[in-house]
């Protein structure tokens, strides 16, 4: 795990890479390294966890010179991969699992990209071919962005990276600042920035130096396939088979592993796997709040790991942890993404990266076996009446809003939250900006794409989880763990365990009408009975509720003394109006949700643009705390 960064083409700025890397330092602290030609220059920060030892730091380059490699991230299959490779006389330095790339490209080109089953970032220098190749991982766990400035590429493993090129210009993208406000979260290769690109999950983008041409192809595209009649009887087992095989894969490490760990049965899954293969000897960590019942995970979370025999560390996190670490979390960040996750991540991150370099997570759980009530809701469209009597309260809202709503707002038809409608954005927003966002912007261009390629309604859903979703979510787990110098790592989203997933019909996923029913069968003889009575959480954060209570002040002060970085954006009296109908309500409903969701992303906004008017240069914004 790193941070990688560097460029191809012209640069008449000898110290852009320093700057680039210097930037980046919290990602890897352990050592850096360049390559420097006339023509192309890589730079990498190494955060050590395999082969700890001076062989093992990047960039990784072949014998004459004529090829370098960055990579951020893992390949957790690296040992067949170099096998054979030894076998065929490459010469190896290290035992380090991102040396195979190097020697992997030169033995056969590109094609070893389909081999690697990992997370990865990778930049690819090749000088005889004055081209210059960026990887991402299928499912983008490591992110990689992009930009032209000149007749030269740059990239980097965050965007403030890139900012340190005074060069590369920071212009707003209205297409995905649009689908920002309506979907809080960005599709496809877009940033905020109209420059500024990500290279896409399962994409290589190439960079010919001689032509100055950008060409972009996938080397991994999702797929529902069919499931074999044989293989629906063994269904618990090849689960459990793939799940251990899995863990087991992520556990390669020459420093401390940890996990996170909530009262859930994807965490829980994890945690028992490991527990089971290092004997105990693995430290998990669970966020707390203080308050009870469905905000507490700590407390069954403490059972679990009795349970397991592993030791549980709790993290007590409080409105003043907001106050204190917020312009942080959006300072890491780059720019805001899906949800408010990420606060409570960086607080539980900052913790255990004092006593761990891994931790590993159990994302992609719920995304891969349909554990939310949206994957029930479209299910039970063939038969309400067995939805209806097999669904609690909440999961029947879920219903109402993803199944009904769709009827009068065509916003909600893509399986995905609204939190500005067309509506409140004609409202909402200044004229002349609400007129240029409408003429510049097709806001459900990449969702109706989506939505065309496929009339089944599961499929869909599952691909809008994989293209949508789940980057954008991996995105901000990665840059909140980087944050402190600690890897994040997703057995549940392995190569093996996605591609069973794909094979998976809804109807076996959701038998008997139970969300997420193959890994709490699979799973249930081995945690402990009272996880399969409580109620589907993911990690909740009580932001929405502080938000009207302990830092109501807070946020009040915070976006209306900071309204000069939204003037020219939201009408100042529709933001007042937001604050004052969410925190002076009298009672409280479930549009609730989306109401403070909007506080929190203009929060980030106003963040988000300080952040980039100073480049990333820090500046903390000052704001009266009551």
């Amino acid at each position: 795990m790193c941070g990688i960064a560097g460029w191809a083409g012209r640069n008449a700025d000898p110290q852009l890479l320093t700057r680039m890397i210097d930037i980046m330092r919290h990602r890897g602290p352990d050592a850096e390294g360049y390559y420097l030609s006339e023509e192309a220059q890589l730079g990498h920060c190494r955060l050590a966890i395999n082969d700890l030892s001076e062989q093992a730091n990047q960039p990784f380059q072949s014998r004459d010179r004529s090829v370098a490699v960055v990579v951020n991230g893992e390949i957790y299959n690296f040992r067949d991969i170099k096998e054979p490779l030894t076998q065929k006389g490459y010469p190896f330095r290290s035992n380090s699992d991102c040396e195979v790339i190097l020697h992997a490209y030169l033995d056969r080109g590109l094609e070893f990209i389909r081999e690697l089953n990992g997370m990865f970032a990778i930049a690819i220098w090749d000088e005889k071919k004055k081209t210059l190749f960026l990887v991402r991982d299928r499912l983008g766990i490591k992110p990689l962005y992009y930009t032209r400035v000149g007749n030269s590429l740059l990239f980097a493993s965050e965007i403030k990276a890139l900012a340190a090129c005074k060069e590369a210009p920071l212009s707003l993208d209205l297409q995905s600042f649009g689908e920002y406000l309506v979907f809080e979260n960005c599709f496809g290769n877009r940033t905020l920035n109209e420059e500024i690109k990500l290279v896409e999950p399962g994409q290589i983008v190439t960079f010919d130096l001689h032509s100055r041409s950008l060409n972009k192809n996938y080397f991994w595209q999702p797929s529902l396939s069919s499931l074999s009649d044989d293989s629906r009887d063994n269904l618990y087992d090849s689960y459990l088979k793939t799940v251990e095989t899995s863990v087991n894969r992520h556990l390669i490490s020459d420093v401390p592993v940890g996990c996170y760990l909530s009262s859930g049965i994807d965490s829980s899954s994890v945690t028992y796997f490991a527990t089971r293969k290092l004997n105990g000897h693995i430290k998990t960590y669970t966020g707390y709040f203080g308050i009870d019942g469905f905000y507490d995970e700590a407390t069954g979370a403490r059972q679990i790991a009795d349970h397991l025999g592993c030791p549980n560390e709790r993290v007590d996190i409080g409105p003043r942890d907001f106050v204190d670490n917020i312009e942080n979390v959006l300072y890491h960040l780059d720019e805001p993404r899906v949800g408010m996750g990420s606060f409570s991540q960086y607080m539980v991150a900052k913790k255990a990266a004092r006593e761990v370099k891994v931790i590993l997570t159990g994302h992609g759980g719920d995304e891969f076996f349909a554990g939310y009530p949206v994957f029930k809701a479209i299910y039970g469209r063939g038969n309400v009446i067995k939805l209806l009597l097999s669904s609690t309260p909440r999961e029947l809202m879920y219903f109402a809003y993803f199944s009904l709503l769709p009827l009068f707002t065509k916003e909600l038809r893509y399986f995905l939250p609204n939190i500005f409608s067309k509506d409140s954005l004609r409202t909402d927003l200044q004229e002349d900006f609400h007129h240029e966002l409408l003429r510049r912007a097709n806001i459900l261009e990449e969702p109706e794409k989506l939505r065309a390629g496929s009339s089944n309604q599961y499929e869909q859903l599952f691909l809008t989880y994989l293209k949508f979703y789940l980057p954008a979510l991996f995105v901000v787990e990665d840059k909140i763990s980087m944050a402190f110098s600690l890897e994040s790592r997703t057995p549940l989203c392995d190569n093996e365990m996605l591609d069973l997933a794909l094979r998976i019909p809804l109807s076996e996923k959701l038998k008997g009408y139970e969300l997420k029913h193959i890994p709490r069968s699979a799973m249930r003889a081995k945690l402990p009975e009272f996880i399969y009575e409580l109620p589907k959480r993911g990690f909740p954060t009580p932001l929405r509720f502080w938000f009207r209570k302990e830092l109501k002040d807070y946020i009040r002060d915070f976006i209306l003394d900071n309204f000069a970085e939204l003037n020219v954006i939201f009408r100042r009296s529709a933001v007042e109006r937001m604050i004052a109908d969410y925190q002076n309500a009298f009672i409280a409903t479930p549009y609730d949700e989306i109401k403070s969701h909007r506080l929190w992303m203009l929060l980030n906004l106003i963040i988000y643009f300080k952040n980039q008017k100073s480049r990333y240069h820090r500046e903390r914004t000052t704001v009266r705390v009551h």
